[in-house]
């Protein structure tokens, strides 16, 4: 930070900044010191400088501060549950003069690792001044900028598109495995947990626009650490179960994102290395089909919630798009018997589809629409923001102009169907889960014809939560849901939906 003397006689200023533990209030256990061990103590070869340990019965990770030029001390007992210093530096400045204090954070596996990791950026800062990091790093983002030739679509875009590579994912610091996470952020309600449907379906797409080789690596690590339950609601980011429940987008949403990354890199050696993990998949998907049906259940619909009618038309759709797409890579692993099966159960699901998740609503549409879910007699009138009806033209099931669809359109959109939000400014259709205008609909609705002018209409003219995406907003004011902000999955998939409706620059291959 820079202050500058702008009167004309000399100025007495000083710099402050407070550290604490900050949020380690909100983890389930207190961290317990061990005789003779401290939570604050100095970093090592430097003077400027403390580290703050999360100890339990050994550390558990540190980070550390250097304050150089500044006097510190401790507000509270170093042993401490939540650990606070002050760092200070007072100067006398003359007229016209300016002074730079930088204070530097540094994050480690322990103690000596977290003051080295600070020592160094400090280090750097002394070489080539705050200004030249400050420009790699604008330098690293630039580069995964796409163009539409909007500043203000630039604007919402590129944001997102940061945010999902930056914050949906990271790097543990134990063993340095790259992970997937809905937001690494506190501000959304659910962050640290890894969804094959956010982490594939909402944040891939955009991190393929913008970042091949890191999303390679992120595909990589969904067909590999998160392969085994792939299908069961959410999982911790080693792999293991958090919540238990079989949901259909979640299981086909792995090569979904497979072939959109072979689709797009011809990378035939990664194909080659992952046949095995893609024939699972398709194979642990038979386990829920329906012979009677001809289609496929799940136990929780899209929003991650318990539907008695077990065959969604939406995860049917999907399932339909996966043996298309699986078709496809076995036809590139020059495996015919494999394509034509699959092709087979592709367009016998597609018929099944047409057949049974149709029905006529009441009060009457025009005649038959697309249900949300049915069991073959019961059916239910609905919308699923995310996993949508809406999202069936993209899917290419249906032709946006086809006259199903356009029923389909009219009625959720129409003052029949209970969360339409059809008479609000910033209203786009919700659920019982989700009553509000979803960024999943916002997503949508930009590629749809029909929809497209009120989504770019919600995208720019709503704050969001700093141009972030949230879970929705408020139809009325346009104002963010507060839990759902900072969704980081759910940036990626609007970022990919601007950009494929409107960009107009080269997307990168490699």
């Amino acid at each position: 930070m820079t202050l500058t003397n702008k009167r004309s006689e000399a100025a007495h200023v000083g710099f402050h900044l407070n550290a604490s533990w900050g949020g380690l209030d909100r983890v389930t256990y207190t961290p317990v010191p061990l005789q003779g061990t401290r939570t604050v103590g100095q970093v090592p070869w430097f003077d400027a400088g403390n580290v703050f340990s999360f100890i339990t019965h050994d550390t558990h990770f540190a980070w550390a501060l250097l304050y150089p030029g500044s006097n510190a001390k401790l507000s509270s007992e170093p042993v401490s549950v939540s650990p606070e210093l002050e760092a200070v530096r007072e100067v006398v400045l003359a007229p016209g003069q300016s002074e730079e204090v930088h204070y530097v954070i540094g994050v480690g596996l322990e103690e000596y690792s977290a003051g080295q990791s600070a020592q160094v950026l400090d280090q750097s800062i002394d070489r080539g001044g705050t200004d030249a990091l400050i420009d790699q790093t604008a330098a690293w983002c630039k580069k995964r900028t796409r163009s539409t030739g909007r500043a203000d679509l630039d604007l919402r875009m590129n944001r997102n598109y940061l945010f999902t590579e930056l914050y949906a994912w990271g790097r543990t610091l134990d063993t340095e495995q790259l992970t997937g996470i809905t937001s690494r952020s506190p501000r959304y309600y659910v962050s640290a947990a890894y969804w094959d449907r956010d982490a594939m379906l909402w944040s891939f797409p955009g991190l393929l626009d913008i970042d091949v080789p890191f999303a390679r690596e992120a595909l990589n690590y969904a067909l590999t650490v998160q392969l085994r339950n792939a299908g069961t609601h959410s999982r911790f980011i080693d792999g293991i179960v958090l919540e238990d429940g079989y949901e259909l987008d979640e299981a086909v949403a792995p090569f979904i994102a497979l072939n959109a990354y072979i689709a797009k890199t011809g990378d035939s050696k990664f194909l080659e290395a992952h046949r095995d993990a893609l024939a699972g998949l398709i194979d642990r998907l038979q386990e829920h089909f329906d012979n009677t049906a001809g289609l496929y259940s799940t136990l929780q619909d899209a929003q991650d919630q318990y539907r008695k009618q077990q065959f969604s038309t939406y995860d049917n759709v999907l399932v339909w798009r996966a043996f298309v797409d699986a078709a496809g890579l076995f036809k590139s692993l020059h495996d015919t018997v494999s394509q034509k099966e699959l092709q087979r159960r592709a367009d016998d699901l597609h018929a099944a589809i047409l057949r049974i998740c149709v029905s006529t609503p009441v009060p009457a549409s025009a005649g038959e629409i697309l249900v949300s879910a049915t069991d073959g007699a019961n059916a239910i009138f609905a919308d699923v923001p995310p996993g949508s009806l809406m999202k069936l033209p993209v899917l290419g099931f249906i032709s946006e102009g086809d006259p199903l669809f356009v029923r389909t359109y009219a009625w959720i959109h129409s003052p029949d169907y209970k969360f339409s939000n059809s008479d609000q400014p910033y209203g786009l259709p919700g659920s019982y889960r989700v009553p509000f205008t979803t960024s999943f609909s916002v997503a949508d609705h930009l590629r749809l014809k029909l929809g497209r002018d009120q989504a770019v209409k919600i995208l720019l003219e709503s704050a969001w939560d700093g141009g972030i995406v949230s879970e929705g907003l408020d139809p009325r004011t346009g104002v963010v849901d507060h839990d759902g902000r900072a969704f980081a999955t759910s940036a990626g998939y609007i970022a990919h939906s601007i950009c494929e409706s409107f960009c107009n620059d080269v997307q990168p291959t490699k």
